[in-house]
């Protein structure tokens, strides 16, 4: 007993040791023109990428990259004096590299034509959509949040493992603050993740603070934005395989009110098209860093006024157009809800959801202030954890167009905190009747492989991994049958039965009786 408890306090700090020596503290640049600040993004769709890093002097920017069996290729990009950075990193570099093959593995370094020094070798590998695909998503991550290097460990050991990480707003706590050191020191912190994995970004309030505003804009990169990215143009969406995914900023509601419109006019829109064809992307994820719904025991907080400010301007969009999931941070907390519109929970389960389900990734932001909640906010509170020592990341997975995994988990150890699958056989609109599919979601399978082979209703069975759900779905259809064929055959009988009945009804409201 005493042995195997001394291994696993080896481990543990042989683990510790590791993760600060490598990952959360890079070998720091040398030269004063070696890249450093690696990190990488999604471009208009999975197949482009874009990567940037940062030199503390002026030169170009090049990408060479190959798969290991071609000859390597080189691009060039974009320079960027960022003179807002007066402490830290001032030339900013971006290389966009379109048209990649999906499930390969590209290796690839950056450098300046005018330098000699050349960035270390790294790798990513493009999603292959066909396949089920797992993404990291968190908020309110800093240099103080003590489980970054945990994070990284995560992520290094098996880069192929997530195909994106979403950091959904304050990012560095601040990107801008001591002149820009802060920002830099963040992301040589997250480079060993962040230039192997996609790391995708929304702002949360911290990016919009005049300090760091920029910082935000020039550092990092958007799908549909030019760089540096506008202030009219920090959303975006980002077609995943199964998962529409929608990046939204909620600080236009409070921070950048002059371009309210204008996202709410794209988000419409964006919505709108996506359900044309909700089969393409069957699941659509909303991420904002401000959420709707949350159980803090600061009342002040926008997520707990009756009249909230986001709920007011998103919720009726969401409810319309079939949002499946809405994530979000701000709060330093984790929470996940019920299916909830108006304040009321339109089912305890996950089963066929006809609203959306909320989440709250914040805690990581534990170090910067910790914030409690005693009760659970309304009944629409499925789960809720505030405990200060807990950081938490989520993890979403759509393994079909029916089933979607959700986890949080213990950033220090990947303890499961809490996990739901969200079922859905009816993606749409929530506000449209939608009538149940008699054979259920094995039943859809079965007639969309019935259309592409010459099958027969006899192979129906082998569509469902519950024998018994097949026999009692296949009860039911043929007992509704025999009553439709009876019910077509004898309709006079039945109908002068009804009138009948109806007739003696009325006697007896008359008083009369009626004659045995």
């Amino acid at each position: 007993m005493h042995s195997s408890k001394l291994i696993w306090l080896i481990y543990f700090i042989f683990v510790l040791t590791a993760c600060r020596g490598n990952f959360v503290k890079p070998k720091p640049a040398t030269n004063v023109n070696e890249p450093q600040q690696i990190h990488i993004g999604f471009g208009q769709r999975l197949t482009d990428i874009i990567i940037l890093w940062s030199t503390r002097n002026n030169d170009s920017s090049v990408a060479e990259y190959y798969t290991g069996n071609t000859n390597a290729k080189a691009i060039k990009g974009e320079t960027i004096h960022f003179e807002g950075n007066p402490l830290g990193c001032q030339y900013l570099h971006r290389v966009y590299i379109a048209n990649l093959t999906p499930g390969k593995k590209y290796f690839y370094k950056v450098f300046g034509q005018n330098s000699d020094f050349t960035s270390s070798q790294y790798s990513f590998t493009i999603p292959d959509v066909n396949k089920p695909l797992t993404y990291m998503i968190y908020g309110d991550l800093g240099l103080l949040s003590a489980n970054l290097q945990f994070l990284q460990h995560e992520v290094i050991l098996d880069p192929q493992k997530y195909s994106a990480i979403f950091h959904i707003g304050d990012i560095a706590y601040d990107l801008g603050s001591d002149g820009g050191k802060r920002g830099d020191k963040f992301l040589n912190a997250i480079q060993p993740m962040a230039a192997h994995v996609p790391y995708m970004t929304i702002p949360g309030d911290h990016e919009l603070f005049p300090g760091s505003k920029d910082h935000y804009r020039f550092r990092f990169s958007t799908p549909n934005a030019g760089w540096p990215m506008p202030m009219y143009q920090l959303w975006y969406s980002l077609d995943a395989g199964l998962i529409h995914f929608v990046c939204i900023s909620t600080e236009v509601f409070f921070l950048d009110k002059d371009n309210i419109d204008r996202q709410m006019k794209w988000l419409e829109e964006d919505l709108a098209a996506v359900n044309e064809d909700r089969s393409k992307h069957p699941w659509i994820i909303v991420l904002g860093h401000r959420p709707m719904y949350c159980s803090v025991n600061d009342d002040s907080e926008d997520c707990r006024q009756f009249d909230s400010v986001i709920r007011n301007r998103l919720e009726d969009v969401f409810y319309k157009n079939g949002v499946d999931l809405f994530i979000s941070g701000h709060q330093h907390l984790y929470e996940r809800t019920y299916p909830v519109y108006k304040n009321k929970v339109l089912a305890f389960n996950n089963r066929n959801p006809r609203a959306t389900i909320h989440l709250i990734v914040g805690s990581l932001g534990n170090q910067y202030l910790t914030e409690f909640s005693s009760k659970p906010g309304g009944p629409w509170s499925a789960n809720v954890v505030s405990a200060m020592e807990m950081e938490i990341y989520g993890k979403v997975k759509a393994f079909n167009d029916t089933h979607l995994f959700w986890t949080a988990n213990k950033a220090m150890d990947n303890g499961v905190v809490d996990k739901a699958w969200i079922i859905q056989n009816q993606h749409g609109p929530f506000d449209q009747a939608i009538i149940p599919d008699p054979l259920g979601a094995a039943g859809k399978q079965w007639r969309k492989h019935n259309q592409e082979d010459d099958n027969t209703f006899i192979n129906l069975n082998f569509f469902y991994v519950d024998k018994d759900d097949y026999n009692t779905r296949v009860t039911v259809l043929m007992f509704t049958f025999i009553f439709l064929i009876f019910g077509v055959c004898f309709r006079k009988k039945i109908l002068n039965s009804f009138r009948y009945c109806c007739i003696n009804h009325d006697k007896c409201k008359n008083g009369q009786l009626i004659p045995m």
